[in-house]
């Protein structure tokens, strides 16, 4: 007697192989937020040691996106070559390795260059655990896969904020990139026990993964106005999320918070992040992926100018704001990778998700830039409240007008007609996955 899926709890619906693919690649994404956002709170201090401004000293955390493209491209086109496990396996050795150098970097340029590797690592371990994840859960599970998958990446952060304090007071801003190291013995214990993703395996012995390199097909008439609406897409968010993501422990400190002070409200503004990434998984499920962005970004509108009103008069009140606009506003980011998959095929979908993401995440390299040039001639609280809040309205539009998908429906037109009349030219005509 067979067991109807549909009546089973969604947890019981998911084998014990998918449940380890997706805690591999979820610890992935945890290590992967707390190597990354490591600098934004040692940010004023490498200021200091190295006698640049706040605005020279924001760069370092652009440097990060500057090489996100390039990961995207060579890791995602591993990833769709010869398999999803090996590409997120190389992701986490680079930016564990980048983030390890960061501590023993001697100036601006060598920390510089450092970051660069991080974000090589970073955009490869990115595309590579997120098409591995989605691939491996049932297509129903999707959307939770995804919100799931990224919450790894916002406790991650919070973990960032407990240890920064007693860090920062007992030792250096060296201290925190030492422990970036530990990402790579994760990878031991992937290389040994992970099988690669279903979707993957399938498309291999289909014969599709053998079509040249993934990253040039992605340029084709076919896939390149889906690779450019789903790149604004992303660099949307980013200029949307990032002004305070990278700037907030910055924000707090101009306000006169002192260590302890930072770390509480970003405990609690991360927490929010946190629990907005797995609500948004079962939001996508009941109401669909775009309802889902246009709902809450339309109610982190409302928030973004409290948050940016209450100063230092209540640490609780902003906290809690601070904890909702993130719930909100990047709580949303996990349902960024399976809106982003379903737009590509399976044999180019690591490098569509990889190449778009990570180019759109220069978004998240101009905004601390910014942010801070604005904040010479306003206030830090309004230069973060006005980006976050313009770019949130063109992110909702984007989704509202389902750019993705019609640009996506009359490409594959125009490649059908053309590999109709042109039979030896073969077909690139994929169905929008998912």
């Amino acid at each position: 007697m067979t067991t109807d899926v549909g009546t089973q709890p969604w947890y019981k619906q998911l084998s014990g192989t998918q449940g380890r693919a997706f805690w591999a690649a979820w610890l992935g994404y945890a290590l992967d937020g707390f190597d990354f956002v490591l600098i934004t709170y040692a940010l004023t201090n490498i200021a200091k040691d190295f006698q640049l401004t706040l605005v020279e000293a924001s760069t370092l955390i652009s440097a990060a996106f500057i090489t996100r493209w390039l990961g995207g491209a060579v890791v995602g086109s591993i990833a769709d070559k010869v398999g999803r496990k090996k590409a997120m396996i190389i992701g986490i050795w680079l930016y564990a390795v980048g983030t390890f150098l960061c501590g023993f970097s001697w100036n601006y340029w060598s920390l510089f260059a450092f970051r660069l590797i991080v974000g090589l690592g970073m955009a490869g371990e990115y595309s590579a655990s997120a098409t591995y994840v989605l691939e491996s859960w049932p297509k129903h599970l999707r959307n939770r896969a995804s919100a799931f998958l990224l919450s790894g990446y916002t406790v991650g952060s919070i973990i960032v904020s407990l240890i920064y304090p007693y860090i920062i007071t007992h030792f250096s801003w060296r201290a925190l990139f030492y422990l970036g190291i530990i990402p790579v013995f994760l990878t031991i214990y992937m290389r040994a026990n992970l099988p690669e993703s279903t979707d993957w395996n399938n498309a291999q012995k289909a014969g599709k993964n053998s079509e040249g390199v993934s990253f040039f097909r992605l340029l084709t008439p076919r896939w390149l106005p889906v690779f450019l609406v789903m790149t604004f897409f992303i660099f949307s968010a980013f200029m949307l999320s990032w002004p305070i993501q990278s700037l907030m422990p910055t924000y707090l400190k101009s306000i006169g918070y002192d260590p302890n002070g930072v770390g509480q409200v970003m405990f609690i503004a991360n927490f929010g992040y946190l629990l907005g990434t797995i609500f948004s998984g079962f939001l996508g499920d009941w109401v669909g992926t775009r309802n889902s962005y246009i709902y809450m970004w339309l109610i982190s509108l409302l928030l973004i100018i409290p948050v940016f009103i209450i100063g230092k008069s209540s640490i609780l009140l902003l906290g809690i704001l601070a904890c909702l606009l993130q719930f909100t506003s990047s709580g949303i980011s996990g349902l960024h990778p399976k809106y982003l998959a379903e737009h590509f095929a399976v044999d180019i979908r690591g490098v569509g998700v990889g190449v778009s993401y990570n180019v759109g995440a220069l978004g998240g390299a101009l905004a601390p830039i910014i942010g801070t040039l604005l904040a010479q001639n306003t206030s830090m609280g309004i230069s973060l409240a006005t980006l976050t809040f313009g770019w949130t309205l063109i992110a909702v539009l984007i989704v509202a007008l389902n750019l993705g998908q019609r640009v996506s429906h009359q490409a594959n037109e125009v490649a059908a007609e053309f590999n109709s009349e042109n039979p030896a030219e073969g077909s690139d005509t994929a169905e929008i996955a998912g």
